[in-house]
């Protein structure tokens, strides 16, 4: 992948056209209110990008945090999630690991929180099952705690997620996931469903191109380009949900 197409780049493209970083902002912000992460001290991030949400959520919500391993396969992403690291959690001892979390040797030590944000759905059933059980079994302290961040309302009509499902590769729903997570022996501590606004109108390649990827069988940019025109004819659309959940290891 030529270093224009990597996903940070992609991902960046996205960002710039919704105010998903301004809603999940205030979401952390009533998390820190409503749940106490003040015993966390260790962290694994499976797949956090350049960490533009993750660590504005463990400065705000997990603040004793001072041990850190992230897993993340995107050359570009390792390379800005480390200048992040570096001037916003200087005091944290990190690792950052170039690979997905599939072919990852795992951790030496448990840790207190697990941050899986925007990565779940990426994920086949049975991989996303293989996963959590490594965390209850290997990876996460007893008592430890899971965040997770997903899309949710998928299956209403004119969700904004329902782009995926017109180019032939749906979002997992989020009560798959949640149910998942629930089967493997989590217990729910905490859940709240943001609802943001996206801009599609003359969308460029790049913008495009963070659709494409995503899709797991041949389909071009045009074809990208036409679906968002068909379901976006006014160019908007705030009909765009996820849903931050924590979990806890019993």
């Amino acid at each position: 992948m030529a270093a224009d197409d990597s996903y940070a780049k992609m991902f960046s493209a996205f960002l710039s056209r919704n105010n998903y970083s301004e809603v999940f902002l205030e979401t952390i912000g009533r998390l820190s209110r409503e749940v106490n992460l003040g015993s966390v001290k260790s962290c694994l991030m499976v797949g956090p990008g350049e960490g533009r949400h993750e660590v504005p959520l463990i400065k705000q919500c997990a603040a004793n945090i001072s041990k850190l391993v992230a897993v993340e396969p995107d050359h570009q992403s390792v390379e800005g999630l480390r200048v992040r690291l570096d001037k916003d959690l200087p005091g944290v001892d990190y690792q950052v690991i170039e690979t997905d979390i599939q072919s990852w040797k795992g951790l030496d030590d448990p840790v207190d929180l697990v941050l899986m944000m925007n990565v779940l759905f990426f994920f086949s059933a049975s991989e996303r099952k293989e996963l959590l059980a490594k965390l209850q079994e290997h990876w996460l302290t007893t008592g430890g705690f899971a965040i997770v961040v997903s899309c949710s309302r998928t299956k209403c009509p004119g969700n904004a997620h329902e782009i995926f499902q017109r180019l032939g590769t749906p979002r997992i729903p989020w009560e798959d996931i949640k149910y998942d997570i629930l089967e493997s022996g989590f217990i729910e501590r905490y859940a709240h469903e943001m609802q943001g606004v996206s801009d599609y109108s003359n969308p460029d390649e790049t913008f495009l191109r963070f659709f494409h990827h995503q899709i797991d069988h041949p389909v071009t940019l045009d074809d990208v380009r036409y679906a968002i025109k068909e379901m976006f004819p006014n160019g908007k659309s705030d009909q765009v949900f996820h849903t931050l959940a924590v979990f806890q290891r019993a």
